[in-house]
């Protein structure tokens, strides 16, 4: 893709005190997953007129009175978006997964009602340094091993966002100002360490991190996006609110990514595979000459790391250098390297069944997240693919399906699609379900060789999520046998 000279954001700017005091005002929470059930216990303790619309009429309707805090219940708008009541609304609290095109958000916005998500809605109550992660691939590591790091050296820290806890469920009930010292016991939180997606970024215009990470940018959810640059602009929104007192640490190994921090205020940092072999060092990274370390000979060796893959190298390098940038130790920062095992369902080792290795690495949902994976192997691969169409090509898999994979196991909704993109490389084989999968990947692998699921797909068509896919898929390994 050609890039423009200059990438814009999308989003518009909300002044959040249009929406810090919430009480008596008509909050409408649109999508009643997790982060919609947050959103509406934390207005409801604050005293808003709450309701609560879904487009999915299985969603679930036990949102009772005592998990909530409150004796009213919130109204229930199940099985579709009314215009009305977005209208009618002075603040709309979108979830993540809610598409910002439907109709009746748009006319909620062309009248002038704020649209946000859960996160806008308590950035204010935020004392301590925000780190923010965000790219493609990437996000949930990363974000979990900054806040090891951090933990390991000393700091009590808060993590989630887009990963594990909703940030608006976080802050219900934990203090998130700094520590002032003194005979003062209670832990207050030093920072705050938040995964946000490209959704979240679109719908939290407030958010100023200390430090910024943004990881890579791939082809990704272009089902919901109009296009791939929309969805780079995105992406583009975590640099925003950056000055010349934060940090941006950036993959300079990416072309679209250099491009956004280009247009930085920020202290830049960045980091590349490229650059290094098992090691690196101020020395040898090319770090930002405005940025100055105490040690300058401080080395932290990768390859100790229990995590593998040319991925996680990089994980690796960003989470090290956004702790040094907040003066986290080397000594506490190798040690989690040496530990960390890394996040279920993202490349994990499974089992050896007859010198044949499984892997489960259903969090691949996009093509980009496929060649990472791949690039990691090896040995020959059959590769398990599939599911719900992103909207995305899967043609830049084609060098790497031609050098290691051995065979293509298709599943879901895409599986046709897949095959005619990539079928004529390999052989290619369609499946009903992952029993069949698991099944017909054993069948055609040979000792030395790796089965791989790595689906470059949604899961929604056959499963509960990612985690249910994954799950699936270990289940199906471990009944086969020796």
């Amino acid at each position: 893709m050609a890039l423009s000279e200059e990438i814009v954001p999308l989003r518009e700017t909300i002044s959040i005190s249009r929406i810090m005091n919430i009480k008596d005002k008509k909050v409408l929470i649109v999508g009643f997953g997790r982060s919609g059930q947050a959103a509406a216990r934390y207005c409801l303790e604050a005293g808003a007129i709450v309701t609560v619309t879904d487009s999915n009429s299985n969603v679930a309707q036990d949102f009772s009175p005592a998990n909530i805090g409150r004796a009213e219940d919130p109204r229930y708008i199940i099985g579709s978006h009314p215009a009305h009541i977005f209208t009618n609304a002075d603040i709309i609290v979108v979830s993540p997964g809610v598409p910002l095109d439907i109709e009746p958000l748009k006319a909620a916005k062309k009248k002038g009602v704020p649209i946000v998500g859960e996160m806008e809605l308590v950035l204010d109550k935020i004392k301590a340094p925000i780190i923010a992660i965000t790219g493609t691939n990437g996000k949930s590591t990363v974000t979990t091993l900054i806040g090891e790091m951090l933990k390991e050296a000393g700091h009590n820290v808060l993590v989630g966002g887009n990963l594990g806890t909703p940030l608006i469920e976080l802050l219900r009930t934990t203090p998130v100002r700094r520590p002032f010292g003194g005979n003062d016991e209670r832990r207050k939180t030093d920072f705050v360490v938040l995964e946000v997606s490209s959704y979240q970024l679109e719908l939290t215009p407030s958010l100023h991190p200390h430090v910024a990470l943004l990881l890579n940018i791939t082809p990704d959810h272009l089902d919901r996006y109009a296009s791939y640059e929309d969805y780079i602009n995105a992406k583009a929104l975590i640099a925003k609110e950056l000055t010349n007192e934060d940090f941006l640490i950036y993959n300079e190994g990416d072309e679209l990514v250099c491009k956004i921090a280009k247009g930085s205020k920020a202290k830049k940092i960045g980091f590349s595979i490229k650059n290094v072999a098992q090691d690196f060092s101020p020395a040898n990274i090319g770090r930002s000459k405005d940025l100055r370390y105490k040690d300058q000979a401080t080395t932290i060796d990768i390859s100790r790391a229990k995590i593998t893959g040319t991925h996680n190298r990089e994980n690796i390098m960003a989470a090290s250098l956004a702790c040094e940038a907040l003066g986290c130790g080397s000594d506490a920062i190798q040690r989690v390297i040496e530990t960390f095992k890394g996040l279920p369902h993202r490349n994990q080792f499974v089992r050896d069944v007859g010198g044949v290795k499984y892997y489960d690495d259903s969090k691949g949902t996009n093509v980009g997240a496929v060649v990472k994976s791949l690039e990691g192997f090896d040995s020959k691969v059959i590769l398990i693919a599939g599911g719900l169409d992103k909207g995305g090509s899967y043609s830049p898999l084609r060098p790497l399906v031609k050098e290691k994979v051995k065979g293509l196991i298709l599943i879901g909704a895409a599986k046709e699609v897949i095959a005619r993109e990539l079928g004529d490389l390999t052989k290619a084989v369609t499946c009903d379900s992952m029993a069949a999968a698991v099944r017909e990947a054993a069948a055609m692998a040979a000792p030395g060789d790796v089965v791989l699921l790595s689906p470059a797909c949604a899961s929604f068509d056959m499963f509960k999520d990612y985690a249910d896919r994954g799950d699936r898929f270990v289940d199906e390994v471990r009944r086969l046998k020796e």
